[in-house]
């Protein structure tokens, strides 16, 4: 099976959140094609989590919260973006806040460690092998 390229990626995940009655921007724009996703969202109650690309255990897809419960502020989250950026200069970041609270895609959510710092569970996130 085709994996689908990033800015597809990119484009279904904030058409599924605005037709959702939220909102999504993209923030940085990555390689079309070979970029990785990481997604930004800010709940009503202002807490911001980030999310990258991983793989369940069972070997599908599934997002990872990186940070635990969260980032306690906008300039935390900024920073954990920046160090992925720097190590990815493909990434595409998309920023959604979800009309309905919770993670607003259909694939699970999986907790980072808590011993796992959350800039290592980033990098081992986005260069983690994928599963065609």
């Amino acid at each position: 099976m085709a994996r689908l390229t990033a800015g597809l990626r990119a484009r279904a995940i904030l058409r599924l959140v605005e037709t959702g009655g939220g909102f999504g921007a993209v923030l940085r724009r990555g390689d079309e094609t070979a970029g990785d996703l990481l997604l930004k969202l800010r709940d009503p109650a202002g807490v911001v989590d980030l999310y990258a690309p991983a793989t369940a255990p069972d070997g599908t897809a599934a997002w990872l919260r990186l940070g635990r419960p969260g980032f306690p502020d906008e300039a935390a989250a900024e920073a954990a973006v920046a160090r992925a950026v720097a190590r990815d200069p493909d990434l595409w970041v998309l920023e959604l806040e979800p009309a309905a609270p919770g993670f607003p895609l259909p694939e699970p959510v999986l907790d980072a460690p808590a011993a796992l710092d959350p800039s290592r569970a980033a990098a081992e996130a986005l260069f983690r092998a994928r599963r065609a």
